[in-house]
């Protein structure tokens, strides 16, 4: 199950009367995420996400408020911030931080399409291209030392043959990070879970909250990793280029980047096999699980790229 903050029902609606929004209809949580508290609100004629942050902090959100809004005035299709009659978009509820959105239209796809790689390659192909004038920077969080650390906090719980591999995909990351690949800002963590689809028509991308400057293959690569997955771990090649060929008509890939190709898909599915070992093995809150992302997934997926 999800972890929550429980919402006090006088200052919830304080908070929205400086948006000019009266009573609401319901206050809705949503179940399936883990990091953060969503709930979706409605007055009877308009929708809005309400997310309260439980591990970032009121330093931190300013960021990917201000980028998530520059995205949007590029034309992008991004869940934007609202800001109050004072301006601020940041806000203060239950002792934790809080950006309200207006609920974007459409649904997660559940079984990928051509249709939907072409519509996400797209995006990022664009995203990738525009972001390269963003003015900001910010170290990405699970990069090399997170790698590293992640490895000596599992320790003996991870087997010799797991603790290996993690080993080799320690040193291949150092030896990416080495080659000058190019660089930008990144989605991170861009699954089918944060994009919206009406049909096949792209509708918007949410949770921008990994998002960092690294490699700009990689957050293909992470992409790719999710979208053209198949049950046994490999990747549906016909998706894979029809993905590529969207994203190659805004951003093509250097010849650099094509020679390590391989090495990157590795490096993108240790990440997020890495982050759900330590969600399964070392929970942050007792109690909470994520039975539908296992980390056996990006396990077999790191092996498939191997091989």
């Amino acid at each position: 199950m999800a972890f929550y903050t429980v919402l006090d029902e006088n200052e919830l609606l304080a908070l929205l009367k400086r948006y000019g929004i009266g009573q609401l209809s319901s206050c809705t949580g949503v179940s399936d995420g883990i990091e953060n508290s969503t709930y979706i609100l409605d007055d009877g004629s308009s929708h809005w996400i309400l997310t309260l942050f439980e591990d970032l902090s009121a330093a931190e959100l300013p960021f990917f408020a201000r980028l998530m809004t520059w995205l949007h005035d590029h034309g992008l299709p991004v869940a934007c911030p609202l800001a109050d009659a004072n301006g601020m978009t940041l806000q203060q509820l239950s002792d934790k931080p809080a950006l309200l959105f207006p609920r974007l239209s459409g649904q997660h796809p559940r079984e990928m399409t051509s249709g939907h790689c072409i519509a996400i390659g797209d995006f990022l192909g664009r995203m990738h291209a525009v972001s390269c004038a963003y003015p900001e920077q910010r170290d990405n969080p699970r990069g090399t030392g997170w790698m590293e650390q992640s490895i000596t906090r599992l320790g003996s719980l991870l087997d010799e043959e797991d603790a290996a591999l993690l080993a080799a995909q320690v040193a291949n990351a150092t030896r990416l990070r080495t080659l000058s690949l190019p660089q930008g800002l990144i989605h991170g963590d861009l699954f089918h879970d944060n994009a919206l689809f009406e049909n096949e028509r792209l509708s918007g991308v949410i949770d921008f909250y990994n998002a960092c400057t690294d490699m700009l293959a990689l957050d293909l690569a992470i992409v790719i990793n999710d979208w053209c997955a198949l049950p046994d771990g490999g990747l549906d090649e016909q998706r894979v280029q029809t993905l590529l060929a969207a994203y190659n008509a805004h951003r093509p890939l250097t010849a650099l980047e094509r020679e390590h190709w391989r090495a990157i898909l590795q490096l993108a599915a240790t990440r997020f096999w890495l982050s759900r070992l330590l969600v399964e093995k070392l929970p942050a809150r007792p109690g909470l699980n994520h039975p539908h992302k296992p980390s056996s997934e990006y396990r077999a997926r790191l092996l498939h790229h191997i091989r």
